[in-house]
């Protein structure tokens, strides 16, 4: 059961995390900007979003991975999100919705696992969950349905790919540094 007791360091960490990727979400809408400006003229303006869409999505792994507890990768892009409005995104409150599905997406992966596996595989599903869900929910919201076969494959595999970069690979290193940085500081504490 211990997966399912939240302690308070873990709420301060999580919400130092929700905080802190709120900020690269709102660097990332700064990205987009530009994106979508260079791809515009090119007629593929959709791309601009599915590039970026992995970082839109990494406070769900690293919260899960980093803060092992049943629905921490939910919670955590959903707070994230929740930051990122609050810094004042100029996609608003409709951010809260994109990260409870994105969160459920990768939430999705750990469940697949029982909450068992903290690796590369739980990864795996979680970026293929998060793909698939909010994939499905931008199908109606971005209308990717107007798009013939070979748009709506390619923007599914953009999107898969930025998602796994950053979800998977990405989200490794994440973990992988914050890992290092705790065995110094016992290290230097003992």
């Amino acid at each position: 059961m211990e997966k399912f007791r939240w302690t308070l360091p873990d709420v301060i960490f999580l919400a130092f995390l929700a905080f802190l990727f709120g900020a690269v979400f709102m660097g990332a809408g700064v990205l987009y900007a530009f994106l979508v400006s260079v791809l515009t003229p090119f007629g593929l303006t959709p791309f601009a979003n599915e590039i970026l869409f992995g970082m839109w999505t990494i406070a769900a792994p690293v919260a899960g991975m980093l803060i092992p507890k049943v629905a921490s990768a939910l919670l955590g892009e959903v707070f994230a999100a929740l930051a990122e409005m609050l810094y004042g995104s100029y996609f608003g409150a409709g951010v809260l919705i994109s990260g409870l599905i994105q969160g459920l997406g990768t939430e999705a992966g750990f469940f697949v696992t029982k909450y068992k596996r903290y690796d590369t595989v739980t990864l795996i599903y979680g970026a293929i969950g998060t793909t698939v869900f909010s994939f499905a929910y931008e199908i109606f919201k971005f209308g990717y349905a107007t798009y013939g076969i070979g748009m709506v494959v390619a923007l599914f595999l953009v999107r898969f790919i930025s998602v796994a970069f950053f979800g998977v690979f990405l989200t490794q290193k994440i973990v992988a540094l914050f890992s290092s940085i705790q065995k110094q500081g016992i290290r230097m504490n003992q």
